[in-house]
């Protein structure tokens, strides 16, 4: 399943090949017999085509290359082999790895006795990624399937899949989502929603393990946020901090006092922090020695904000990467798990109250600021702590329906976020004649740029950006930016992405095929940008959602570069559907 999905473990234990695709081309002239091809000519097949896998088929098939005889004669490879193979690859590291890896990819590559094979072991080995558009989520869904018997009907198929998914975005490995649906008991159950049961009941959370994130949409006004909430009468209206979001876990706080074992925390992307990072000082200096004695276990989720030392006040995103621990203050907003005891299904209303119990707020640990308000009466109550928070140096306001649950994986509308930038008013409306008024900064990905001009001439002068699609695993491109930036951005921007530069447009890339889809330079997809726009509309020049509008994709207009994401992982990027759903309330119709 990992190597289906081009993973070769979950995402929090950061298990990756590193492979430069320069560092390839020598790989695939080792591997085959009678090799005597120029590694020129393979690098400059690399460059038109984008893609090893394409190269070692295509010199396969023409006998530029030769597979290895003796590989006929060996019983076929395994994926249990080919795994030890790649894990093998992934754990060189310091002087001389990247040799190392090459050794190994070659020995890998020699056992391979059909073309086949050789195309998709070059196309993991050199790119990690089989570009089968295949991700964890059809992996899941499959799953369910196979757990379902094959004559049930559709609609009940349905509620059983969700379970499936659920429980996985709770624990996201594969292995213990596998243990838990092939548990004997199982098959003593007859219907799937007796079997949906007792997989909520048994896929639970577990402290070391990360939780799927829930987010929440972005409201365009104070008005949709009361429209959307009356039906929960009642929310918690909070602060929206400028920082980084964590997920805290402790094992047993008896065991940390004793070996400082035990403790975890992980980015909003699932990864892993180190213990030597700040982060990890800032939570067992002014965290850890204010848990509540009755607590033994917990995962808390928070908000990591830089602090100006002198007047208190809350600094940028940006500036945590400068900050030191103690000049840093964590918000936490959410309680999932306490004492051996899942609460996930719980209303926030009482994960909130163990949260307050289970902890006291300290110098550098504070509970988020807010107010519960009546969501069926007027906003001006809503209106006056928008301004409170957007005076304390808050982006804005994040409001939770008090009784709905923590849906762990999953944006939904019982959290709503309200920020400061493009609320033009408190109407209903956030639309006008030119297209959607965007209610909030998207999470795009830099594919490719295009050559600077004037001031810009020794680097790039605008990037073209996509949004991902999960389904499919593909980027759809939605614009190009080439405003925000400041000199010294452009200079560190294009020293990182040249960095990534691929020769020839990834497999995973969907482009329009007119002028604004032939960049100078394509880059594989490894950062996330915040990027504010005034609108959306439709473009022919673009591909996200084109699938929803025939052949007309959706396009930003006046975008500009706010920061680099360096929180979130690129499938975390805005997605196809999140797009579609803002152009769903009101677009224009006209291409740009």
């Amino acid at each position: 399943m990992y190597l289906v999905t081009s993973e070769l473990a979950p995402t929090h234990k950061g298990v990756e090949l590193r492979f430069r695709d320069k560092a390839f081309a020598p790989v695939v002239k080792s591997a085959f017999a009678d090799s005597d091809v120029d590694q020129t000519l393979i690098f400059e097949a690399y460059k038109r085509t984008g893609d090893y896998g394409i190269v070692v088929e295509d010199l396969l098939k023409n006998a530029t290359l030769n597979l290895n005889e003796s590989a006929k004669a060996e019983p076929p490879m395994t994926i249990d082999v080919v795994y030890d193979y790649l894990h093998n690859m992934s754990m060189q590291t310091g002087k001389g790895s990247t040799q190392r890896k090459q050794d190994i990819a070659v020995a890998l590559l020699r056992r391979c006795s059909t073309v086949d094979e050789a195309a998709f072991l070059a196309r993991l080995l050199a790119h990690q990624n089989l570009r089968i558009g295949v991700g964890a989520k059809s992996i899941v869904t499959a799953l369910a399937h196979a757990f379902a018997a094959p004559e049930t009907p559709k609609p009940s198929l349905q509620p059983w899949v969700a379970s499936v998914a659920a429980a996985y975005s709770q624990r996201p490995i594969f292995e213990d989502l596998v243990d838990t649906l092939s548990h004997a008991k199982l098959d003593s159950i007859a219907s799937l929603d007796e079997k949906a049961a007792y997989i909520n009941a048994n896929a639970t959370p577990k402290p070391g393990t990360p939780i799927q994130t829930m987010l929440g949409y972005p409201a365009s006004s104070l008005h949709e946020i009361t429209q959307r909430m009356a039906k929960y009468k009642e929310a918690a209206c909070e602060f929206k901090y400028d920082g980084a979001r964590l997920q805290i876990h402790m094992e047993c706080v008896k065991t940390w006092r004793d070996s400082r074992q035990g403790l975890s925390i992980f980015s909003r992307n699932m990864e892993a922090i180190p213990p030597e990072h700040k982060y990890f000082q800032l939570v067992e200096e002014f965290v850890l020695p204010f848990v509540a004695p009755r607590v033994d276990s917990f995962i808390i989720e928070g908000e990591v904000v830089a602090v100006d030392d002198a007047s208190a006040a809350l600094l940028p995103f940006q500036t945590l990467q400068t900050n030191d621990a103690r000049s840093m203050r964590l918000f936490a907003f959410d309680c999932l798990y306490v004492n051996g005891t899942s609460l996930l299904h719980h209303p926030f209303r009482d994960r909130r109250r163990a949260l307050l119990e289970s902890f006291q707020d300290s110098e550098r640990f504070q509970f988020v600021q807010g107010d519960d308000l009546d969501m069926t009466a007027s906003t001006e109550s809503l209106q006056a702590l928008l301004q409170r928070a957007i005076e304390a140096d808050c982006e804005g306001l994040m409001v939770k329906a008090l009784d709905a649950p923590y849906v762990a994986g999953t944006r939904t509308h019982t959290w709503l976020k309200l920020k400061r930038d493009y609320l033009p008013s408190t109407s209903a409306s956030s639309t006008d004649s030119s297209g959607v008024f965007l209610p909030d900064t998207l999470d795009l990905v830099p594919i490719a740029a295009y050559r600077g001009k004037g001031r810009r001439a020794n680097g790039f002068g605008s990037f073209l950006m996509a949004c991902f699609d999960p389904e499919t695993s593909t980027f759809q491109t939605v614009g190009k930016v080439g405003s925000g930036f400041s000199d010294a951005d452009i200079a560190a921007l294009t020293a990182n992405l040249q960095a990534t530069q691929v020769h020839g447009k990834p497999l995973e890339y969907t482009t329009s095929g007119t002028k604004a889809s032939e960049p100078d330079v394509w880059f594989a997809p490894t950062q996330v940008w915040e990027i504010r726009a005034a609108q959306l509309t439709r473009s022919a020049q673009y591909t996200a959602g084109a699938s929803e509008h025939g052949t007309t994709g959706l396009g930003l207009r006046f975008p500009r570069f706010v920061q680099v994401r360096r929180d979130k992982d690129v499938a975390q990027a805005t997605s196809t559907d999140q797009l579609v759903e803002l152009s769903s309330k009101t677009i224009n119709s006209t291409t740009q």
